[in-house]
């Protein structure tokens, strides 16, 4: 049994799932548009020693070529590119009809799902309502849709997909833990070991909330709290963040270091709006969790309805009040030393059993699946 699998580029986060799904089937992966690790800011070569990758140019990336190359190898199924601008919504259109044509199993993977009604701009609402039709028009052709999310599990569910072509899955990402201390990292920020830090981690982009998550910060007026950004785009915020001193700004992190990072907080935040787009999942959550910290995420967040149970490992925020009911849940948690633990243990139980062997599986199923019906 063989799966090819087309993806847009090589984020360090997926090599694992490759390397799990490697270990159950036989797997050929193809990296179109060229040679992109999706990590902004550092230099970093990702490690996918013996996986079968193959990077394809642009040329080759184009439906008849791409085309031509892959039919010179026999494959059970092949998981199609995710439709996020308008030349995968083409490529993956033709390439759906034209395999599932062919008799092989056409599998769809991706974390999307929309923002409500009155939250989007024109623009946006536009984006939205061109997928969804490309999501209808591909949905006879697509055999299997893999769903990481209950949203997204939802989603499809609104665009009258069969629940018998909806197969979940978890989406994990994981951590490795390093060498070298945690408490180096509150040195070299010059944070006292009593003193509590609030983690963020990814993209500073606007639908982030970073800006509010700042704002929130500073709203708390604490001393022995300390507010950690961590990831590209810090100049971003540069302006607001230099007026508190307990703002620390670190820019990108080699994925190798990031366990010091988590490991010395104690309290992890995605405060993410509905400026122009919607957080998909989240996989930092992941990560925070898996290291036993508290979480606090607003409704904007794909994985908050899947992983964040309030009063059990953290809250979910109400986007639309955020910086009302942010600074509230910072203060609740971060001024109860029992509570904190509480929370941050139940995180890592509740992630304990996303694996990415768990995620691969779901491809393996649904490929399997479709062979015997």
């Amino acid at each position: 049994m063989k799966l090819v699998y087309l993806y847009t580029n090589l984020n360090w986060y997926r090599l694992s799932l490759f390397k799990s799904i490697a270990g159950i089937m036989d797997v050929h992966i193809y990296i179109l548009n060229g040679y992109e690790v999706g990590y902004d800011g550092i230099k970093y070569q990702p490690d996918y020693e013996g996986l079968n990758i193959t990077f394809l140019s642009n040329e080759e990336s184009r439906f008849s070529a791409l085309c031509k190359i892959l039919d010179r190898e026999e494959f059970d199924g092949i998981v199609v590119p995710s439709m996020n601008d308008v030349f995968y919504l083409n490529l993956t259109t033709r390439l759906s009809h034209y395999y599932h044509k062919k008799g092989k199993t056409v599998l769809y993977f991706w974390e999307y799902w929309p923002m409500d009604a009155g939250k989007e701009s024109a623009g946006k609402w536009a984006k939205q309502q061109l997928r969804h039709f490309y999501t209808r028009l591909n949905k006879s052709s697509i055999d299997y849709f893999i769903t990481p999310s209950i949203n997204t599990y939802s989603f499809y569910q609104r665009m009258n997909i069969p629940s018998e072509k909806l197969i979940r899955c978890y989406n994990v990402s994981e951590v490795e833990p390093c060498g070298g201390a945690p408490m180096q990292i509150r040195r070299d920020l010059g944070i006292p070991d009593d003193h509590k830090i609030i983690l963020f981690f990814g993209r500073l982009e606007a639908y982030k909330g970073v800006a509010e998550l700042i704002r929130c910060f500073n709203s708390l007026r604490n001393r022995k709290w300390h507010l950690l950004i961590c990831g590209p785009g810090s100049e971003k915020v540069e302006k607001i963040a230099s007026k508190n001193p307990n703002i620390h700004l670190t820019g990108s992190i080699e994925p190798e270091k990031r366990s010091l990072y988590y490991s010395a907080a104690n309290l992890f935040v995605l405060a993410n709006t509905y400026k122009g787009k919607i957080e998909p999942w989240g996989l930092t959550v992941n990560e925070a969790m898996a290291f036993s910290l508290p979480i606090l995420v607003t409704n904007a967040t794909g994985s908050a309805i899947d992983l964040v149970f309030s009063g059990i490992n953290g809250y979910v925020v109400n986007a639309g009040r955020l910086e009302k009911e942010l600074p509230f849940y910072i203060r609740k948690i971060l001024s109860d030393e029992a509570l904190e633990k509480e929370l941050g243990e139940n995180s890592r139980k509740i992630i304990s059993s996303y694996t990415f062997d768990h995620m691969a599986e779901a491809f393996k199923v649904a490929v399997e699946k479709n062979m015997i019906g």
